[in-house]
Order: structure tokens, then sequence, then C-alpha cells
């Protein structure tokens, strides 16, 4: 099968090039002749697609997704729900396993209870688990995706594995069974992740985290991605954390979904760009963003780590406990080093907003505050003991399942993050479904950061190298600058009105001119309209083994 795409505004996607126009021809998976295709060969083509002009590059990757899980399941228009959202944002590749919650390794014992757990950021599968290691879950994974997908190995899921869900420090036996752990499962993954706001890498200690990485590169190089402990008032002593531990570690460091929550905190970003860069004199290091001022997690994150110890149903009976809640109250008030307090960095029970319920429980509270919450049960006053045990019931009643929206940035942050020549996009996409309106950045964030850079003056080279080719590189995946024979994986763009359409409110209205999408060589996007391919095809990411 040929396809020729003609009179296109190729951007080949290594960031130096400028943009030339010329027409590309795709055989099966492979570009076969980019910029003037002979007469010859253009004659042999199945289709042709008049591009128009409009700018054709490299598929994007995103860096940081949650949807390995229910974002396999199909949606209405005959895709994976996880690939819909990424296709209509320009994205082919998708990294999953993020914030240390990779979906393996996992005990067999423990499969429902950790099920549970990334249930409201990464949705549910059909059916029980049936896996155990990162490759048993592949096996299980192939064919469920059109976009490729790789996941980072997860330390909160190597921690489960030798210690379940135990609030303490590991000693020093256990840090050995759960590197042996990384060890084993690091040569199907990308990285080390961790997430140091979420059971139970909440309760490591920065020894601990040194010496995952550690073993992660003793099998292959691969960079530490963490969710910091803090992104709030303990920012840059969290930052230091992590940072030490990568250099220690003998790997590299991905900053993930770069942020910095609360208003007294927003000028500590030159101090945190200078960290940055002192990591950049030692090992290789990323970044990556949502361009938006709110951030989405799951709704135990505002509370404090030893609430959340043990199973589900144990951490909702503490919050059933009247004895319980009279301390935890006092704690959300005004204990912010403790942990990171979602509640106080989002300005009070007002800033965060509701995008995760348990189905048929809390529906009418989709898209709504916590505030709205308290009062529609009597609480007027937000700072109020009532308030608070207002928001309890809400979860107990709940479950637990409930999804958030933070709303904690302000522009100017984003912005200067924004303009990093460092700094990749991701979605942090977490999947819709029954009971969720997810943060508009599942769809939004590629569209939204080709707008701001067309509205900054970032040149289009920039920004798709920076979306398409810097995280491939740093990934050590293989390089997808269009040229004669590289996977014809590829978006087009109308530049000049490419955009987001969606809001909080609305978050799964689709953006505009992010026209087209192939994923190795299959048109799958048109215009808005998704072509299923069957089956579907998406490839596994998995990095070199070898040292360059």
């Amino acid at each position: 099968m040929r396809e020729l795409i003609r009179d296109a505004l190729i951007v080949n996607g290594d960031g130096l090039t400028e943009p030339f126009a010329g027409d590309v021809l795709i055989e099966d998976d492979r570009i076969v002749r980019l910029g003037a295709v002979p007469l010859t060969d253009a004659q042999t083509a199945d289709h042709v697609l008049e591009a128009e002009g409009r700018a054709l590059a490299p598929g994007f990757v995103d860096m940081h997704n949650h949807g390995a899980l229910g974002g396999t399941r199909v949606g209405a228009q005959g895709m994976p729900l996880s690939c819909e959202m990424a296709l209509l944002g320009g994205v082919t590749k998708r990294i999953c396993g993020v914030d240390g919650l990779s979906p393996a390794p996992v005990a067999e014992a423990q499969r429902s209870e950790y099920a549970a757990q990334l249930k409201p950021l990464d949705g549910a599968v059909d059916g029980e688990w049936c896996w155990s290691s990162v490759a048993e879950f592949f096996a299980w994974h192939q064919g469920r995706s059109v976009t490729d997908m790789g996941l980072y190995l997860g330390h909160s899921a190597v921690r489960r594995v030798v210690m379940s869900n135990l609030a303490r420090v590991a000693t020093d036996s256990e840090v050995e069974a759960m590197a042996a752990v990384v060890r084993r499962e690091a040569p199907w993954t990308l990285g080390l992740s961790t997430g140091l706001v979420y059971n139970p890498a909440v309760y490591s200690d920065q020894r601990e985290i040194t010496a995952l990485v550690r073993a992660f590169n003793e099998v292959k190089p691969g960079a530490l991605f963490p969710h910091l402990r803090s992104e709030s008032d303990m920012i840059l002593e969290s930052l230091r954390e992590v940072l030490e531990a990568a250099v220690d570690g003998g790997g590299g460091y991905g900053n993930e979904h770069s942020k910095i929550a609360g208003r007294r905190n927003y000028e500590k970003i030159g101090a945190l760009e200078g960290m940055l860069a002192d990591a950049a004199s030692s090992v290789p290091t990323i970044e990556n963003m949502y361009p938006y001022t709110a951030g989405s997690t799951t709704g135990d994150a505002i509370f404090p780590p030893e609430i959340r110890a043990g199973t589900r149903a144990e951490f909702v009976a503490r919050l059933r406990d009247r004895s319980v809640r009279g301390a935890l109250f006092q704690r959300m008030r005004g204990d912010t080093t403790g942990w990171d307090n979602f509640v106080d960095f989002c300005g009070g029970l007002e800033g965060i907003q509701i995008a995760g319920v348990k189905e048929g429980v809390g529906d009418a509270f989709l898209g709504k505050r916590l505030g709205d919450v308290a009062r529609a049960r009597g609480a007027a006053d937000l700072e109020s003991r009532a308030a608070f045990d207002a928001v309890f019931d809400f979860y107990t009643d709940n479950e637990a399942e409930i999804g958030i929206i933070t709303h904690y940035g302000n522009d100017l942050t984003v912005e200067r993050f924004f303009r990093r020549p460092t700094m990749a996009i991701c979605t942090d996409g977490l999947m819709p479904g029954p009971g969720q309106k997810p943060h508009p950045r599942s769809i939004g964030a590629f569209p939204k950061a080709l707008r701001l850079a067309r509205e900054m003056g970032i040149p289009m080279q920039e920004i798709v190298y920076r979306m398409a080719t810097m995280p491939c590189r740093f990934l050590r995946l293989p390089d997808p600058v269009l040229r004669e024979g590289a996977d014809a994986s590829l978006v087009l763009i109308d530049w000049d009105r490419v955009r987001e359409m969606n809001d909080y409110f609305n978050p799964l209205v689709p953006p505009q001119g992010i026209d087209a999408v192939w994923v190795h060589g299959l048109r799958v996007l048109d215009h808005g309209a998704f072509l299923p391919p069957h089956p579907f095809g998406g490839r596994l990411l998995i990095s070199q083994a070898s040292r360059q």
C-alpha cells in the first residue's frame, strides 16, 4: 500500500532544519520518498492526500500518560479510549507506568487491591488482572492499542511486591529485595518512575530511591522520572532529594509534569531552574509539562500519608472514625510541610474540583468543587470542621473512588516553564469513563502547546522537536526524524488555526487543526474522523540495552 501526501510543509523534527515544501510517499510503514517525489513514483500511489501547505511532522510523544489500563476500553468510535484522546492531539507514542504506578509488577495476592488504587488514575479493565510481571502485562496488552506504548517501571509497584502497603522505611534487606525486582523487570521498561505523594512510595527514603535507580542502571541506562514529594512549600528540598538519587544512582533525570503549586511558592522558579541546570552538568536531563494552571490526581492525595496506609477498606474506615477526623481536620488546616497539602496550596476546598466519583453515587457533583459539597450539606463556612466533615462523608459515600482537579498555579509560571528548550509535553491524561469528567489536558495539551508556541513566537521546528524527537532520543527509542526509510508515524497540522477547544467544564470537546494522523503508515485520523485499523497495530516501546 502506497500513499502520497502532496504539497506539505515538511517539519522533519530535527529541531534545526527550516520547514520546507515537498511531497512524502509512504509505502507500508515507511517513508520511501521525501521532498521531491519523482512522477514515476508518485503515479504508483494507491491514495493521494492533498496537504495544501499544511505542516507535516513526526507523530508526538506523550511522556506521561495514564492510559495503559482503562484506556484500552474501546469507545463508540471503534478505538481504544486512550488512543482516541492521543490521536486527537497528534500523539502516536504514549509512555505509561508513570508516578511510580506501573500496572506491573504485582504480586498475585495484591492484584485486586492494587487495581483499586490505580482505578481513579488509570481506570479499570474488564475482568480481573491476569498478570504479575511486566512481560505478562505486555502480553495481555498486545493488540489493545492503536498508538505505540511503553512503560516506566513503577517504584510503588516494586515496593508493593516486597512490602505491600506498609507505612515505614524499608530495611536494608527489603531494599535489596526491591533492587532484585528492578533488575528483573528493567529490560522491558524505559526508566524508573516514582510518585512520592502516592502509596507506598511516599513511605520511602532517599536511600531506597537511590538504590533502585542504581539497580536499574546496572541493567541498562535509565533515568528517574519522579512525582516530587512536594510541589509546593517543600519543592526545592523535594527536588534536591530526587536529583541526588538520580546522580548517585548513575542514571539520567526527567522532571515530570513540571509545576510549582501555591502562590507563595511561584518565586522559587529561579532556584528550581538553577538546580536543574546543575544536574544537567552531571547527567542527561529532560523535562515535561502539561501547559495548564491546574493538575489532576487521585482524591486520596489530599490526605496525610498515614491515613492512606494499608488497604482501601482500612483507609475508608479511618475516614469514618470521628476521633481520626478531628486530628485530620487540624493537619489539613495547618500542616504544609509534613506532606504535600493539596487543600492548602489550592487555597482551600474551593480550589479542588471533582473529576471522578463512584458511578451512581456522586454524579451530581462532577465538575463542581469540594466547597460545593460542603455547602450542599449545610456548611457555609468552608474552613469549619463541619465543612471538612461533609467532605469526609462525601469520600466515604463514594468509597474513596474520587478523582480531583487541583487549581494551584498561575499563567506566568506555566509560560516560563513552557519556554524552556528542554521542556517536552505530556497530557498526564486520566481516562474518562462512567462517573468521570477528566482534566481538559487529556485532549488539549498538545494542541494548546502548538497554539502557545505560535502565539509566543517559538519556531515550529523547535516545538515539533520538543514534542516528537527530543523524548525519543532521551528514552533511547528509534529516532523519528523524517527521512527516507523512517517510520511513517506522522501528524498533519494546520499551524495557523491549531488550538484546544475544550475547558474544565467541557473537557471532551475535540481540538481543531490536527487534521490527520498516521501510525506506522496507516491513516487513523482524518479531519476528526477515526479510521480504526484492524487489528490494532500499536507497538511496544522498549529502550536499547547497550550504552552508547
